[in-house]
C-alpha cells in the first residue's frame, strides 16, 4: 500500500524493493508454473492532490519513484503491462480533467462530501467522522468473529470489507440521486460544456507519471528461446509460506 494515502511512503529501501518484487512474483506464480505469458493489466499509485494535500509534490515524487521501481521489476521479468489508468479527474490518470473546468467546478462540493464520507474506495482520505462509527463496529466484528480478517479477498482486512459494504456500496447508492442533482437545471449547452471538460486538449497531463512510463516504454528483444529469471517467491517460499502469504 506504499502508493496510497493510507500507506507508508516509498523510500526506495532494499527492504521495500524486495517486498515489491516478492509480491509480484507471488502473484505470478501460476504463470510460471504453467509457462504462460504474464500481463499486469491494472497497477499504479494514487497521487496527492495539491489542493488537498500538504507537500503534494514531494509525496508524488515518491510515488513516481515507486512506479518506476515496479516497472523495473516488470522489465526484469519481461512481462506485458497496461497502466491504470489513462484519464480521470485527478486521482491517478496519465491525463486528468482540469480543476478549473465546468465539470470539476460543478461536482466540487459533492466531491468534498464523498471524501468526508469515504464513498470512494480508491484513494480514500482519512475521515474522523467515519472512523468514529466504523472502527467500533470493526472491533466488535473481530471480537465475535476472529476469522473476519481471513475472509476472501484475503488482502482485505475487516475494516476494508465493512467500509466497502456500508460506505462505498450502500451509502453511495443512497446519495447517487443527490449527485445527479448537480446537473438538474443545466441547459444542453451547459451539459455539453461539462462533457467537453474531458476532451484531451482540455485535460492536464501528469508529467511525472508519463515520464516514468516513457522511460520503460521500449520492449526488450525477446525470442522463443528467451528465459525469464527464476521466480523469487517460488525460490524463497520453503519455510516462509505463512510470512509470504501475508504480503
Amino acid at each position: 500500500m506504499m502508493g496510497f494515502p493510507k500507506g507508508d511512503p516509498y523510500l526506495g529501501t532494499n527492504e521495500q524493493n524486495q517486498t515489491l518484487e516478492r509480491q509480484f512474483t507471488r502473484k505470478a506464480e501460476i504463470m510460471y508454473r504453467l509457462g504462460t505469458p504474464i500481463w499486469n493489466g491494472e497497477f499504479g499509485p494514487v497521487y496527492a492532490n495539491p489542493r488537498l494535500d500538504e507537500d503534494a509534490e514531494k509525496i508524488n515524487e515518491k510515488r513516481y519513484a515507486l512506479l518506476g521501481q515496479q516497472l523495473t521489476i516488470y522489465d526484469k521479468y519481461q512481462i506485458h503491462w497496461s497502466i491504470w489508468l489513462y484519464k480521470d479527474i485527478g486521482v491517478q490518470g496519465m491525463v486528468h480533467v482540469d480543476p478549473e473546468s465546468k465539470w470539476m467546478k460543478t461536482i466540487g462540493p459533492f466531491l468534498e462530501k464523498k471524501r468526508a464520507l469515504q464513498l470512494d474506495a480508491w484513494g480514500r482520505y482519512p475521515s474522523k467522522q467515519v472512523e468514529d462509527v466504523i472502527n467500533p463496529l470493526v472491533d466488535w466484528i473481530k471480537k465475535v468473529a476472529p476469522t473476519s480478517d481471513e475472509q476472501y479477498p484475503t488482502p482485505w482486512q475487516t475494516e476494508r470489507q465493512i467500509t466497502r459494504l456500508i460506505n462505498q456500496i450502500w451509502l453511495s447508492t443512497c446519495l447517487s440521486d443527490e449527485f445527479a442533482e448537480q446537473f438538474k437545471d443545466m441547459s444542453l449547452d451547459e451539459l455539453d460544456e461539462c462533457a467537453r471538460s474531458f476532451h484531451f486538449d482540455r485535460c492536464v497531463q501528469r508529467e511525472g507519471l508519463n515520464k516514468a512510463l516513457e522511460a520503460h516504454s521500449e520492449v526488450p528483444k525477446l525470442t522463443k528461446d528467451t528465459q525469464r529469471p527464476p521466480n523469487l517467491w517460488l525460490e524463497s517460499q520453503n519455510g516462509h509460506d505463512e510470512e509470504l502469504a501475508n504480503d
